[in-house]
């Protein structure tokens, strides 16, 4: 399993610690601890449908802050491994 780790601005000055684990099977697990949530997405999918269900499921969970800026950052993490 390889692991990606990087702080990403959640708001304003407030960071969080942002993990991203990519299995053997070519899915990614993001967590980020600071507001309880994470979430699995496949590296085959199209970065379009990642963007949304990334978005979803931080809508999902009441994320109050700015979900585009929070996903764009997660993709731009994942590129990493692509």
């Amino acid at each position: 399993m390889i692991t990606s780790y990087e702080k990403i601005n959640l708001s304003g000055n407030k960071t969080a610690e942002v993990f991203l684990h990519l299995t053997p099977d070519k899915r990614f697990i993001v967590s980020i601890p600071a507001i309880h949530w994470s979430a699995e997405f496949n590296q085959e999918d199209d970065l379009s449908i990642q963007f949304d269900k990334l978005r979803a499921s931080l809508n999902f969970h009441l994320y109050e802050g700015n979900t585009d800026e929070l996903v764009n950052a997660i993709k731009e993490l994942a590129k990493i491994h692509f």
